[in-house]
Order: C-alpha cells, then structure tokens, then sequence
C-alpha cells in the first residue's frame, strides 16, 4: 500500500474510534467547558464534537509511535502501518 492510502486507512480507523471509544461520554459531560456557546448545546451537536474531539485525540495518540519508528530509521511506509497499526489497536480497546 502506498503512504497515501495507509493515511486514509489511518483516519477512518480513527474515526471509527471516535463512535465506540470509552472516553466519548467523559468528553460527552465535559461539553460546557469545549463547547463554544454559540451553538446551541442540542445532542446531536456534542455527539459529533465528542465524536470529532476523541477521534482527533485518536489520531494524535497513534501517531507517537509512527513518529519514533520514522525517527529510528524505517521507511515511511513502515511508518505509516506502525501508524494504522497503533490506531487500530486503540480501536480495539474501545470496542472491548
């Protein structure tokens, strides 16, 4: 697979965790301190900034161990399925 494809492999992983992860009703109930107040604060619109907020953090965090196999010398694309690879494990733990 090439960089670009693992990429998008990579984020809809992460987005898939951002539906079942278990810190999307923490984020849920912290929506008054995120959410800015010219929205109206209807369930529909927290669910899909939680969604967004957790699937970000998702991406973020599986990115930490792409990072360090980029900087220790393997190539990109081995960096980019260390990427999907350490998404998908977070994708496992939600779905626990």
């Amino acid at each position: 697979m090439t960089p670009q494809n693992l990429f998008v492999v990579t984020v809809a992983i992460c987005l898939l965790n951002g539906l079942v992860s278990p810190m999307l009703p923490v984020v849920w109930h912290l929506h008054p301190v995120w959410m800015p107040e010219m929205l109206p604060a209807t369930r529909e619109i927290v669910f899909y900034g939680a969604s967004l907020i957790v699937s970000t953090a998702t991406l973020l965090a599986a990115a930490v161990p792409a990072a360090i196999a980029e900087r220790i010398g393997l190539s990109l694309p081995t960096a980019m399925a260390v990427w999907a690879g350490a998404a998908a494990l977070l994708l496992l733990a939600g779905l626990r």
